[in-house]
């Protein structure tokens, strides 16, 4: 076992290859869709009948990336909502699809960056999202005028008001070449 100790700095390089985060972006449950829509009952994109109740709700993220500007970073989301509503005891699926767009100033991520900065110790953006909560309420027929759907009382349906929040990451790195000089330990084992 002795001879795996090796002498500090040759025979224990290990050269990696590594994003190195620089600065981070952190938004807390920020509200990517706020809509109230209306839901027909019949036709294409009918469900049958009247919904009684939203059971569930998934988010299918189609997109998510990001443009490194001159000074600041656009990120762009493209998802798909979807919702598990029941119609007359029945499951049907009742699906919206979106785009959030959001930019992101310099001096908003930790640390603050400079236009230099920026420039010379930038390379990479990586959005990571997480924790997406819903929040929803029926409002009635989307025929009655007195919600905010009743402007075309030619649609029957329900009308829904739905709002959808994510926490959103963003991490501004680049790649590098990191060198770690080390040796093995013989007397520990695992």
């Amino acid at each position: 076992m002795a001879a795996l100790k090796c002498e500090y700095p040759e025979g224990c390089r290990l050269d990696l290859w590594a994003k190195v985060i620089k600065a981070k972006y952190i938004a807390r449950q920020v509200k990517v869709l706020d809509t109230t829509f209306c839901v027909p009952d019949s036709g294409e994109d009918g469900v049958g009948g009247k919904i009684t109740h939203v059971d569930d709700i998934k988010v299918k993220l189609i997109k998510a990336y990001e443009d490194l500007n001159f000074n600041k970073v656009k990120i762009h989301i493209n998802y798909e909502v979807i919702l598990f509503v029941i119609v007359e005891g029945n499951y049907q699926i009742v699906t919206v699809e979106d785009t959030y767009e959001q930019t992101i100033e310099l001096d908003e991520f930790d640390p603050p960056l400079t236009i230099e900065e920026f420039r010379r110790e930038i390379d990479q953006s990586e959005v990571i999202l997480c924790n997406w909560s819903f929040d929803y309420e029926i409002k009635g027929n989307c025929e009655d005028p007195s919600n905010p759907c009743g402007l075309d009382d030619s649609i029957t349906g329900t009308c829904l008001h739905l709002v959808v929040y994510v926490d959103i990451i963003d991490k501004l790195g680049k790649m590098h070449d990191i060198i770690v000089y080390g040796e093995l330990d013989p007397e520990v084992e695992c």
